[in-house]
């Protein structure tokens, strides 16, 4: 390989079938490609000293456990135990205590009207009302 020196270029066009590659070493940025059995490499000194990367760790965050936490005897913490519950399982015997009167729900222009007003009471979302009374929440409370 021949050695050039040069004091500028204006423009080098390189395609990625050169394949160029750029290295540092010695304080000198190299950068080398090959094009139709012909190299070029060229050489450039670097003004600022680069700083030298020794054995670097990567501390990962901690993976934070998904499993669901069990109190003694294996059941999940449902009803009343679940720290979000805002019912208790008194207050639902009430709740489905009222459902259940006809008299009362009829007097309603809709369930939806009374699921509502039931939740105002409570101070819970209807939709927590409408899931008592269909008997998808709080299944294990009975009247």
């Amino acid at each position: 390989m021949t050695t050039f020196n040069f004091k500028s270029v204006q423009l080098l066009e390189l395609l990625d079938a050169d394949a160029p590659t750029i290295d540092v070493q010695d304080g000198h940025l190299i950068l080398t490609a090959e094009r139709g059995g012909e190299s070029i490499r060229i050489t450039a000194p670097l003004k600022q000293t680069l700083p030298q990367v020794v054995n670097t760790t990567v501390k990962l965050p901690a993976k934070r456990s998904c499993k669901r936490t069990r109190i003694a005897g294996g059941k999940k913490r449902a009803g009343e135990m679940n720290g979000m519950a805002k019912l208790t399982e008194a207050k639902v015997r009430e709740i489905r205590l009222i459902l259940s009167d006809k008299k009362l729900t009829k007097s309603y222009n809709s369930r939806q009207a009374l699921f509502e007003e039931l939740a105002r009471a409570y101070d819970v979302h209807f939709a927590t009302i409408r899931s008592i009374a269909y008997n998808q929440s709080w299944k294990s409370v009975t009247i």
